[in-house]
């Protein structure tokens, strides 16, 4: 996994730092990673296509990471499981 470093990042919306914030406390409260169903729940999406497109756009401005097909691995990119 890569880290971008937090400058070269680009900019949230007021949205994205909302979810990107609930998933940061999500793993910090609870001790592992929240899911798109969790997030649509909170945030009262009337699906996930919603949360999957904040998701990605988190993703791709470097703010988010997760692997594909593996249940609860997304986290804030500095987040690292101690092995």
């Amino acid at each position: 996994m890569t880290t971008t470093a937090p400058e070269t990042r680009r900019p949230m919306t007021a949205r994205q730092q909302q979810i990107y914030e609930f998933v940061w406390m999500f793993r910090e409260t609870h001790g592992y990673c929240t899911n798109g169903r969790e997030i649509a729940e909170h945030f009262a999406f009337s699906g996930n296509i919603a949360v999957v497109g904040h998701l990605w756009a988190l993703r791709k401005k470097g703010w988010l990471t997760w692997q594909d097909g593996q249940p609860r691995t997304l986290r804030p990119v500095e987040v690292r499981d101690e092995q």
